[in-house]
């Protein structure tokens, strides 16, 4: 009898500590933007994507968004975060941009929260003229879970 209340014992303490362990930071995820190129055809105009960390249903630590401008064409590119809310609808963060030509690269390192919960999180990237947006990708979701 008594060995039976010290496995279940342990079973209860081992199920505590995966409740109380911090969650794991998401995988880096990338994409690559594709836009069509009146002169080349599709080409690729922009990289980039992130990783974060959930650390509740509600909030994220140590978002990472990053974006690389892959061509001489004038155009800018932009990275976000985009998230599912509890109740499926989407949340689309606002735009980072780099408008300092090819081959440049910018991160930003930040957190986010919404009350309406954040069920899925991936990153868009985006090749840009003026507001208009030309191409985007988005990243493989990530859940947390």
């Amino acid at each position: 009898m008594k060995r039976h209340v010290i496995v279940a014992a342990g079973v209860a303490t081992a199920s505590l500590l995966a409740l109380a362990t911090p969650a794991q930071a998401g995988p880096l995820r990338s994409c690559s933007a594709w836009f069509v190129d009146g002169l080349d055809g599709a080409a690729v105009g922009a990289t980039g994507g992130g990783s974060e960390q959930p650390s509740s249903r509600t909030h994220l630590d140590n978002v990472n968004l990053r974006v690389t401008d892959t061509r001489a064409d004038g155009h800018h590119v932009a990275v976000r975060l985009v998230t599912r809310r509890s109740d499926g609808t989407d949340h689309y963060w606002a735009w980072h941009s780099v408008y300092s030509g090819a081959n440049t690269s910018d991160s930003w390192d930040t957190s986010a929260t919404d009350s309406g919960g954040i069920r899925l999180v991936w990153q868009e990237v985006g090749v840009f003229e003026g507001d208009s947006k030309l191409g985007s990708c988005y990243t493989q979701a990530y859940s947390g879970a």
